[in-house]
Order: structure tokens, then sequence, then C-alpha cells
């Protein structure tokens, strides 16, 4: 009879979350995810409600028809709100897994490019944050953020579905390997969120963009 020596490797995805409770640290991190939302939200109503969202014609006597503003915005619109939930879940989902994969498992290849995704969601988390406070950067910082997870994660969605067909594959034929395919199934979810992630700010942006920099140009002229 021999005895297994050397790290252990998972290989029911379900025991594993399991053991860790996976979904109840999901459920508080979305939890906690809607409070900082509301709170950071309702924080940035005010700049929102200067930009206006519809505008009518009025008539004086003989004089041309001009128009004002009817109304103005009372927060940030559904798209763009959307899309700062959206980042603030996603760090306070993933970060937590991510460390728990991280410290738990031995520290193969496919868990590197992991550590710099921590940092691109805390970047993306922030620039929800200038969304949603209609900073005069939240633009140009909301994209480029967008752009780079976007990039960044194509990338490792592409190596990390390559490595979860050959671990496996490799696994069934009873080939022994230093990896754990249930940090390769976390860098495939948190690659493929990411990516929905990015393009819902890029297109939150492209919609709104002409609101959340609504008074900039008049401002930046001499």
């Amino acid at each position: 009879m021999t005895t297994a020596t050397g790290p252990r490797f998972d290989d029911s995805l379900a025991s594993v979350a399991r053991t860790f409770h996976v979904g109840q640290w999901i459920l508080g991190a979305l939890v906690c995810a809607v409070v900082v939302f509301a709170w950071l939200e309702r924080r940035g109503r005010t700049r929102w409600a200067r930009v206006p969202c519809a505008t009518q014609k009025a008539r004086h006597g003989p004089y041309r028809s001009s128009d004002f503003v009817s109304d103005t915005l009372h927060r940030a619109p559904g798209l763009a709100r959307a899309a700062s939930f959206g980042s603030v879940a996603l760090t306070l989902v993933f970060a937590p897994l991510i460390l728990l994969a991280l410290t738990n498992y031995p520290f193969d290849g496919i868990a590197i490019p992991l550590v710099p995704g921590i940092v691109l969601a805390l970047l993306n988390s922030w620039c929800a944050w200038l969304v949603l406070a209609r900073s005069p950067h939240a633009g140009s910082a909301a994209r480029s953020g967008a752009v780079g997870s976007l990039i960044a994660n194509v990338g490792l969605l592409a190596l990390a579905a390559l490595h979860f067909v050959t671990v496996e594959l490799a696994r069934r034929e009873g080939i022994e390997h230093a990896c754990s395919s249930s940090v390769t199934f976390l860098v495939l979810i948190f690659a493929a969120s990411s990516i929905a992630q990015a393009l819902l700010t890029l297109a939150a942006l492209r919609v709104h963009g002409q609101a959340l920099s609504w008074g900039r140009e008049s401002v930046a002229q001499p």
C-alpha cells in the first residue's frame, strides 16, 4: 500500500466549493457590494443632478424660439449604474475567492495571472466610483481600465481554456501533474466575468459619455 506524498490537488469542484463555503462567500460579497454601491451612488447624485435630460422650446412673441432645460437627471443613468455595480461586485466576489485559491493551492503557472487580475479589478472599482461621482477624469479612466481589462482577460480566457482541457485530459489518462483544476476553473470564470464587465462599461461610456462629460468643455475653454 502506497501513501501519496506532496501537495494534494482537488478532483471535485463541488467538494472544494463545499469545503471552503464558496456559496456563503459569494452571497456575503454580493450583500457587501449592494451596500457599498448604494452608498457611493447616493454620494454622487448631486453631480448627476446638474445634467439636463429634457429640453423644450419657448416662443417669445416675435422672437425666435429658444431651447431651455425642462428637467435634469436625478441620478446616474441606469446603464452607468449597472456598469458601476458590476465593477464593485466583481471585485468583492472574486478578490476573496482568488486569495483563497492562492493560499490553499500550490502556486502553479495558471494562478500567476490572477495576481494582476486583482489589480485590474481594483482599478475598475475605483473607476466605477469616478463614474458615479461624475468626475472630470471618469470617462478616460473608465475607458482605459475597461480596455485594459478586456485585452488582458481575452488572452487569459484562451490560456485558461487550453490549460483546463490539457489538465483534465491528463487527469483522465492518469498522468501526474502539479496543477489544480479548481484554480483553473476559477480563472475561467473570472476572465469571462471580467470580459462581460468590460464590455458593459464600454457600452455605458458609449451611450452616456456625453452626459458624463456635459459642462466640461465650457469650463475648460478660456
